[in-house]
């Protein structure tokens, strides 16, 4: 993990315990932790079951931190309901308004998550995505 590399993203998000972050790719969970000790709360999905479990050992799931294991896309028109309905349930029970989209995505869905983020009446305040 590039640590540099961290630190622009976390720079880029602007973070501060007012936001909600979803992180999109945890991958090994080492951006997870900075969104966790940045923000107010962090929803983060994984599709890869190796890597989910790698975040599960890093990251505690508590009040404010929600880890999936599943695709953020049901099909390429459409998120996945399975992180939908968790992102409400924590936006209501954190009482934080202000989201903020983080993520790592490869290049083949980067699109679809993003313009599917977008199309939904959630209250972005900032998207910051590495492809």
């Amino acid at each position: 993990i590039d640590l540099n590399l961290l630190d622009v993203i976390i720079n880029a998000a602007g973070l501060s315990k007012d936001d909600l972050v979803i992180e999109v790719g945890s991958g090994t969970g080492g951006l997870t932790a900075r969104h966790v000790e940045e923000a107010g709360a962090v929803l983060s999905v994984e599709i890869d079951p190796a890597f989910y479990q790698l975040t599960q050992e890093t990251i505690r799931e508590s009040e404010r931190v929600v880890l999936i294991n599943a695709d953020v896309l049901e099909t390429k028109n459409k998120l996945n309901p399975e992180v939908l309905e968790p992102l409400a349930r924590l936006r209501e029970s954190s009482g934080l308004k202000r989201l903020k989209l983080v993520a790592n995505l490869p290049y083949a869905v980067a699109t679809p998550v993003i313009s599917n983020f977008l199309l939904t009446d959630l209250p972005f305040d900032r998207m910051v995505v590495m492809v």
